[in-house]
């Protein structure tokens, strides 16, 4: 009987042995408290908990929700290792039962009953020198953080209600807020206490850790959160991305930068709410950028007033720089930088609904290598990829900023133009690309060439969809591929026509000037006080041997595009002075003999040269030159065309203002350039006899330039009434078929001759 009595002694001892650390624990960090840290504790949206020995003795909301637990009590007084994936819990129990526990954190898989399995990482921490055994155990959701966003929403929403309930015992509250002070303190994420006045009353390691300031920095001062700001994604692709920066790259960062303060919404919404949760960028005390997500809630009393605020931070920059990165490599190609099919394929789709609503136009090119299997096949595909690179440079300098550059694959890349004028743009675009690309490539000590065929197609003239677009642009590529490579297409036939004229006048002018198939023809002008021939106006004409004879109107546009003009220009100039020169030495009264001016011809630097040199090698005088000027040209290059002419001008070269009235000169534009004559465009002449209106315009345009002290020429007079008209006006000099047509140089000097000769008697 004496034994039985104490065997069940002994058995009611190891009873109460086994379960002392479960009590130990629940008594150092109750289940219930008034306290505000130990909820913040229990609000932290990741696990904590306290192990003595292994066995679990506290373990917060988090953890609950994590193991699938209806409260703490299912836990307290188990294994903590038991909460592990079976392969991991070996693992974890030897580094809880280590005399030395890492403090970095370590990956480990979580179970939540038989088949529900998370990732996450944890820290073990000795937070207790006196009892060795004691462990804070704290763990980070790597992989389900956001599906606990409404879990943490209802926690938020206890913790408040909690808050306001009655203060538990002084001695209760005092032992909870010494262990609740260890495990912030021992918190990877940051706390920030608030007063009502929302300064800082503490912060805890963590916070240093995360934004540089001290307690010190900050206890006293308002939220270091006043100064958050929502930003674009340029600062974190900045950062996930230094050594892939790109022109192309850099621009799209730059448009998508941008940042708003967001102090104020914080604080708007936490006194509505209650509470404010977002993520946003801040920045660290020594300036550096950082991305920080905030959970800031209020703290109540029973009548729910404020009493303090609670904040918790957390340093996210890594998971947003991996965001960005993702995003980048989702949109971005890897090799070029350039936007790849997805990215191209949505701003196709914006700038075509944009076009529509404008009601304008779009251009998509695409571009495919000719040669570059070779240079891959024969050099090696490390070479190919540095082809591409270099590819992909030169294209970004041939397009406008607004135009987007993108590499679908392979050696096939796409241009998208949007907000295009003019269909006849995108030939120019195009030609820009084949010369850029026809010149040799130097990759690592090896010399490369290849061309480009460029299929070219417009919106909404070819199609409306995005799709349908880029089959068309691929299928007139093909089409410049089968024409001999090197080229461009347009999809549309009637463009393909016009531009298969242009090619064909473009490469019939090359053999033209080395051929002499130019020519100039003359045409005069004839003093209306005195009947005297003063000028003649010189006019190319080309005859063709393969063409016949090109229309002006058809060849000059393609002289001005291709750049043939500088050197076609140079030659009319040196041509006409030595026909002014014929003219003196066969004893024909002296006529001023008129050459035509282009924009390119304007903009070159040698062309004063030229035309000093063409003067000199045939023996004329400046005053037997004269040059014409368009009023749309001297208006759209005004500073240029000023500093050129007025040269010209001053070495005592006639300068002629031609289509007057078809631009937008003025009064004081003329007084300021150096304009010895008006030439009034033939539009106005050709109705004077019929039309008040146009009779009107002449008049005053005779009596304008009668004011300021120039010349009056009325180009395309045709008929005796107009002739009449003019004179009766005041107008100095007429030009037209009623005079005389132009003709070449031989014709003309049989009529400057008739026109000196003497009346034979009787006549």
């Amino acid at each position: 009987m004496r034994d039985d009595k104490i065997n069940a002694m002994t058995r009611r001892r190891k009873a109460r042995t086994t379960k002392a650390p479960a009590r130990a624990g629940r008594a150092a960090f109750p289940a219930k408290s008034g306290d505000w840290a130990y909820r913040l504790v229990e609000a932290v949206p990741s696990l904590i908990c306290l192990c003595h020995k292994g066995l679990v003795t506290y373990l917060n909301e988090t953890g609950c929700r994590w193991f699938g637990l209806k409260s703490a009590k299912m836990a307290i007084g188990r294994p903590f290792a038991e909460f592990m994936h079976k392969d991991d819990r070996r693992a974890v129990a030897a580094r809880m039962n280590g005399r030395a526990v890492p403090g970095e954190p370590f990956p480990v898989r979580l179970a939540r009953g038989k088949s529900k399995i998370f990732h996450a990482e944890m820290t073990l921490t000795r937070f207790n020198r006196a009892d060795r055994g004691a462990l804070l155990v704290q763990a980070f959701d790597t992989t389900g953080q956001r599906k606990s966003d409404a879990a943490q929403e209802n926690a938020r929403d206890k913790l408040q209600r909690r808050l306001s309930s009655e203060a538990m015992a002084r001695r209760r509250v005092e032992d909870d807020l010494s262990l609740a002070a260890q495990v912030i303190s021992n918190l990877g994420e940051g706390v920030i206490i608030l007063d009502q006045r929302r300064r800082v009353r503490s912060v805890n390691p963590a916070f240093t850790r995360i934004t540089g300031f001290t307690a010190k920095d900050v206890v006293g001062r308002l939220a270091p959160f006043e100064h958050a700001r929502e930003k674009g994604k340029a600062v974190a692709r900045k950062k996930a991305n230094r050594k892939a920066a790109s022109k192309t790259a850099s621009h799209i960062a730059n448009k998508e930068g941008g940042e708003a303060k967001l102090g104020p919404t914080i604080w708007a919404t936490t006194e509505r709410d209650g509470r404010w949760e977002g993520e946003y960028w801040n920045k660290t005390k020594n300036g550096d950028d950082y991305a920080e997500r905030l959970s800031l809630s209020t703290v109540i009393d029973d009548r729910g007033r404020i009493l303090q605020y609670a904040a918790v931070i957390s340093d996210i920059t890594k998971r947003k720089e991996d965001e960005e990165r993702i995003l980048y490599q989702a949109n971005y190609d890897t090799l070029t930088k350039l936007p790849n099919r997805s990215l191209f394929l949505d701003r196709l789709n914006r700038a075509l609904a944009t076009a529509a609503r404008a009601r304008s136009k779009v251009g998509l090119m695409f571009i495919d290598l000719d040669g570059f299997k070779l240079v891959n096949d024969t050099l090696g595909h490390d070479i190919g990829d540095l082809l591409l690179r270099e590819t992909s440079e030169r294209l970004g300098h041939c397009v406008r900023v607004s135009d987007t550059v993108a590499r679908l694959g392979g050696d096939e890349f796409t241009v998208l133009m949007p907000n295009l004028d003019d269909p006849s743009h995108a030939p120019l675009v195009a030609q820009r690309i084949l010369d850029s690309l026809s010149k040799a490539f130097h990759l690592n000590g090896h010399e490369s060439f290849v061309s480009a065929s460029i299929g070219i197609t417009v919106f909404p003239e070819d199609a409306t969809d995005a799709n349908e677009l880029l089959k068309n642009a691929d299928s007139a590529m093909y089409r410049a591929k089968e024409l001999g490579k090197g080229n461009y297409q347009f999809f549309t036939e009637e463009l393909n026509r016009e531009l298969t004229e242009r090619l064909t006048i473009k490469n019939g002018l090359a053999k033209a000037i080395s051929g002499r198939e130019l020519s100039l023809y003359y045409q005069p002008k004839l003093d209306l006080k005195g009947g005297a021939i003063t000028g003649v106006e010189a006019l190319m004409r080309w005859n063709s041997k393969e063409l016949g004879v090109v229309s002006p109107a058809r060849f000059i546009p393609v002289l001005e595009e291709s750049g043939l003009m500088v050197e076609v220009g140079a030659w009319a100039i040196e041509t006409a002075c030595r026909q002014q020169r014929a003219w003196q030495n066969a004893g024909l009264p002296p006529v001023r003999v008129a050459v035509n001016l282009s924009t390119r011809q304007l903009r070159d630097p040698s062309f004063v040269a030229v035309v000093e040199r063409a003067l000199e090698e045939s023996g004329i005088g400046p005053d037997g030159l004269e040059i014409e000027i368009t009023e749309n040209l001297l208006m759209s290059e005004a500073g240029t065309a000023i500093a050129t002419l007025r040269k010209l001008h001053d070495r005592g070269i006639h300068v002629t203002l031609d289509d007057f009235g078809t631009g937008y000169s003025s009064l004081s534009h003329l007084r300021r350039y150096p304009i010895d004559t008006i030439k009034i465009d033939g539009s106005f002449v050709s109705d004077i006899a019929t039309n008040p209106d146009d009779a009107e315009i002449i008049h005053t345009i005779i009596n304008m330039g009668k004011t300021l002290n120039r010349t009056v020429v009325a180009e395309g007079v045709e008929s005796a009434a107009q002739t009449s008209l003019l004179r009766e006006y005041g107008c100095d000099e007429i030009q037209g078929y009623y005079l005389c047509k132009p003709l070449p140089a031989a014709a003309l000097t049989e009529f400057l001759r008739e026109r000196t000769r003497p009346p034979k008697a009787g006549q």
